[in-house]
């Protein structure tokens, strides 16, 4: 190698040593002050904490002068308002003791004129405390009437209102009986089941047509020529006949469906031998 080559190398050598002590300098300073950035932003920090807690009890601090400052207002508002009373109270007292003033200076006046007069007043004094003392009897008599009259009131409502829940307890037992008079087909009614139970009056008919209720029954209908009209209703027993030769009794009819001039009955009883038929007579009475 030449001496300039050999130079060159200790000259390169010199160089990286000092770049390597000047980076070293400068990574020592770069780690100093970012220590230094983070207690100062640390320290920054605290203060704004510390100024947001000033600040709040700052507005913690206004409210309550506030409040008091409200309540101080209130209370002398009430204040002005007792004193306005005060003073109207006042006034009203004067205008009294005026007037108070006012006749006594008249009673004395005329106590000044007549004693006579005087005495006579006295007297109807007596006289009115007396009356005052008979009409207070008569009050406490009347009192007494009265506590006597609100007893009685308050027995009677007990009374009504037990009435009231027996009542109450009447119509839920008529609202049941109802329902088992239609469950058992009969018409709840008290008026059609009074008709039904009143005899019939006499009446004749004829026998329109006659007809097995349906099939598989031995149920026979019978369709008579009155109804209604003539005073009858369901219910109603029918006796049937033929008129002839010699008068035969057939047997009875219940009326079932009975409308203004006819009606239609079921078979209850029937003769030996006897067939109902058309144009046979029909009778409440026989």
């Amino acid at each position: 190698m030449t001496f300039v080559g050999k130079l060159l190398v200790i000259i390169q050598l010199v160089l990286s040593i000092c770049f390597m002590m000047l980076a070293g300098a400068v990574f020592t300073r770069h780690m100093t002050w970012r220590d230094v950035a983070k207690e100062l932003e640390a320290s920054v920090a605290s203060r704004d904490a510390d100024y947001e807690k000033l600040q709040a009890e700052k507005n913690k601090v206004i409210k309550d002068l506030e409040a008091v400052v409200a309540q101080v207002k209130n209370d002398a508002t009430d204040a002005k308002a007792e004193l306005r009373l005060a003073q109207n109270e006042i006034e009203n007292q004067k205008i009294l003791i005026d007037t108070q003033k006012t006749e006594l200076n008249t009673q004395q006046a005329l106590a000044v004129i007549s004693g006579d007069e005087a005495k006579i007043r006295r007297e109807e004094a007596l006289s009115s405390r007396r009356i005052n003392e008979q009409l207070n009897a008569a009050l406490n008599n009347q009192n007494q009437r009265v506590r006597q009259l609100e007893d009685e009131l308050f027995n009677q409502q007990v009374g009504s209102k037990s009435l009231t829940e027996k009542y109450n307890a009447m119509l839920k037992s008529v609202a049941t009986l109802r329902k088992v008079l239609v469950a058992n087909q009969l018409d709840p009614d008290p008026n059609k089941y009074a008709r039904k139970l009143a005899p019939p009056p006499l009446v004749m008919g004829r026998v329109l047509d006659t007809k097995k209720s349906g099939r598989g029954t031995s149920r026979q209908l019978i369709e008579v020529s009155i109804g209604s009209d003539d005073g009858l209703t369901e219910g109603n027993t029918l006796y049937v006949y033929r008129v002839g030769e010699q008068n035969k009794y057939l047997g009875q009819i219940r009326l079932e469906l009975v409308d203004p001039d006819r009606a239609v009955g079921v078979v209850v009883e029937r003769a030996k031998n006897g067939v109902i038929e058309k144009e046979d007579y029909v009778t409440t009475k026989l």
